[in-house]
């Protein structure tokens, strides 16, 4: 069978884009591969920084992420998600390979700083990029929403798989080799970049590029804000949500010290937590149909507050369990809202869409985190698990309740209800 010019062009671009499907996958696994997660504090202590001074750089690494999360994502909404992605792996490689050489406070901060800058430049656009591929395929809504959650899922089991060999590496080796293994699989997403093709897309910002950057902002602003009810309470629910389980991230290894927990056991426990939010990012969608989305918002809600009082209140054991309850429902809950944002969301405005939710999570952490820090100090981790439990408590009241309400009865698996009830379904 001989094919016109047209398509065989066309057969081309469809093999592309194809390609990008596991472009992106391998992007996220390289992207998120951090093998000195589980040790991240005990290496930061052997700095010289007390939970003050960790929970500081966080905030230097939130603040990077502040000032060029949005700028970012509207960047790569008028030139193009490949391009910026290919700006963020390389700066996210030279961040990496910095912690090699960082002895002192100030180099640790210029270390963070250059991390956030390279995060934001990947995140939004590597999912923008996803989303759009999908489209181009002329893909259904279901295969779009797994394909996201497989996304999350490939990140995390990257993050299960890092972890795993952090402890592996500590067996024959020092920290310092797991910081140098960083340092060479950092400059991963650059080798995957050179793979990743851009996908059609809606137009409208990259043809008024030139004349309206501010204008085409104060629309995007407006279609967050003012396009539904539903909408804003997504966007809202996903700045501040993941603060509730952020924070229980960050407190963990240093709780595991206070246990006596050896450093070489660090790993293994991360990896198992990790593959749990692996695991329920790959199937929260299927979670979702089987209970509803609002009883699923309610237990991303109610989890958290029952989290920190028991990490605060019992040992290891049951601690062991809570925390595994943090990482279940922080795959559950980023897939579940990040879903359910984009798919609200038209082509054009997606990249910068993403960014505006993450510059709201950033900024929120950069105010809260310090205060964090300086509590532990001060009071003590049961003090500062407690006050971290009532803070969750008031974000499920007035920010997951009203989604709730929004929410109408019913579950998913019902054909009559499918399109009320998915809380990730397009509205009309």
């Amino acid at each position: 069978m001989n094919l016109s010019a047209e398509q065989k062009m066309n057969a081309e671009q469809l093999r592309l884009l194809q390609r990008n499907i596991a472009g992106s996958m391998w992007l996220r696994f390289f992207y998120v591969f951090a093998i000195v997660m589980p040790l991240i504090v005990p290496i930061f202590q052997s700095k010289g920084l007390d939970m003050q001074g960790i929970f500081a750089l966080q905030t230097i690494f939130a603040t990077a992420m502040l000032v060029s999360e949005v700028p970012s994502g509207y960047l790569a909404d008028v030139f193009g998600r490949r391009n910026i992605i290919l700006a963020g792996a390389i700066v996210s490689g030279l961040g990496h390979s910095q912690l090699i050489f960082a002895d002192s406070f100030a180099a640790l901060v210029v270390y963070e700083f250059t991390l956030g800058i390279g995060a934001s430049l990947l995140s939004g656009a590597d999912l923008a990029l996803l989303y759009d591929t999908e489209l181009a395929l002329n893909r259904g809504v279901s295969k779009q929403r797994r394909v996201v959650g497989k996304l999350y899922s490939v990140g995390t089991f990257s993050a299960a798989i890092s972890a795993a060999l952090c402890s592996v590496v500590l067996l024959t080796g020092r920290i310092t080799e797991v910081v140098w293994i960083q340092a060479l699989i950092g400059w991963g997403p650059l080798c995957v970049v050179f793979f990743l093709v851009e996908a059609p897309r809606g137009q409208q910002l990259s043809e008024n590029a030139g004349t309206s950057h501010w204008r085409n902002f104060q629309q995007i602003i407006a279609v967050l804000l003012l396009q539904s009810q539903m909408l804003r309470r997504v966007f809202l629910a996903l700045c501040l949500w993941p603060l509730t389980t952020f924070f229980a991230v960050w407190l963990l290894q240093r709780i595991w010290q206070d246990q006596d927990i050896s450093l070489i056991h660090f790993g293994w426990l991360w990896a198992v937590l990790t593959l749990i939010t692996a695991l329920s990012s790959r199937f929260s969608h299927r979670i979702e149909a089987l209970v509803g989305p609002r009883i699923l918002l309610g237990f991303i809600g109610i989890a958290p507050v029952v989290g920190y009082i028991a990490l605060a209140k019992f040992g290891f054991v049951l601690g062991l369990l809570m925390a595994a309850v943090f990482f279940f429902i922080r795959g559950l809950g980023t897939v579940l809202l990040s879903d359910a944002l984009n798919n609200r969301i038209d082509s054009e405005y997606r990249a910068t869409a993403n960014s505006l939710a993450s510059f709201g999570f950033r900024g929120a952490f950069a105010f809260l985190g310090p205060l964090v820090g300086f509590g532990f100090d001060v009071w003590g981790m049961e003090v500062v698990l407690l006050a971290l439990g009532f803070f969750s408590a008031v974000l499920f009241l007035f920010v997951l309740c009203p989604l709730m309400y929004l929410v109408p009865d019913g579950r998913v698996f019902r054909k009559q209800q499918k399109d009320l009830d998915s809380l990730t379904v397009k509205e009309t």
